[in-house]
């Protein structure tokens, strides 16, 4: 028994990817709308896995744009937080850390217009 017990230590020490396979995961799906609640399309949307005790280490980055009805198509992303960051011509770029805690999560982002520029002479 000890020796089954202690085979199997090794594998995952080898093979640490076979240990994180059974981290649930969330499938994601962004969507993204303006002020009006019409979708924005060819939004830039970067999604990056974080980890530690603050939430800044990066593990991992996706790089996807939305489609005509302004839903970018995210794989299955392992259960944690996520820093979601949307930009897109003629909003102010949205960015915020989400807790991925569920099978299936809908994120709706509602852009803003940008703010007015103030200029000191």
């Amino acid at each position: 028994m000890r020796s089954v017990i202690l085979g199997l230590v090794l594998v995952c020490l080898a093979f640490p990817h076979y240990a994180d396979a059974e981290k649930p995961s969330t499938r994601l799906q962004i969507i993204v709308k303006d002020a009006s609640g019409d979708p924005v399309p060819r939004a830039s949307v970067i999604v990056r896995t974080v980890k530690g005790k603050k939430k800044n280490k990066v593990t991992d980055t996706l790089q996807l744009k939305t489609s005509e009805q302004g839903t970018a198509p995210v794989p299955p992303l392992p259960q944690g937080y996520i820093l979601l960051q949307v930009h897109a011509a003629g909003f102010q770029t949205f960015g915020e850390t989400i807790a991925l805690t569920e099978a299936e999560q809908t994120i709706e982002v509602t852009l803003k217009p940008p703010q007015e520029q103030v200029s000191i002479q």
